[in-house]
């Protein structure tokens, strides 16, 4: 019953993972459009699809392995919260810099939600699968 929590976690995580991978490879221009990018040219392009693309495709297979015990289930939660912690982290010293949310566009602020979930959802399973290890 533990693990239940950790299944939803790598699941979900991976599902977003797997999405935001897919929109990146497959429509870059748009995805860093949405993030606020100007994209110019193939450089541009790359570095959208390696940066979001081949990251968060890594991230989705991590997750998937883990959900399947493949790799350790604990491994794939710790990536999981440390991608996501580091994600807040960055939004929240982004914040502090900007002087607020002034300027930030539906997408970025959805995104504080979702990364602060994702961090702390991630960190309490891994948490609880460590005790009923």
């Amino acid at each position: 019953m533990k693990t239940i929590l950790g299944s939803i976690v790598l699941g979900s995580a991976g599902l977003f993972f797997l999405a935001t991978a897919w929109s990146s490879f497959s429509a870059p221009k748009q995805f860093g459009q949405r993030l606020g990018f100007t994209i110019l040219g193939p450089d541009g392009l790359n570095e959208i699809r390696a940066q979001y693309g081949g990251f968060f495709l890594a991230m989705a297979i991590i997750d998937s392995l883990a959900l399947m015990r493949i790799v350790p289930r604990g491994a794939g939660l710790l990536l999981t919260s440390a991608v996501f912690g580091g994600l807040i982290a960055g939004r929240v010293t982004s914040l502090i810099l900007d002087g607020g949310f002034a300027g930030y566009g539906g997408l970025i602020r959805a995104l504080f939600l979702i990364d602060g979930t994702g961090f702390v959802l991630s960190i309490a399973a891994y948490l609880r699968e460590r005790s009923a290890g």
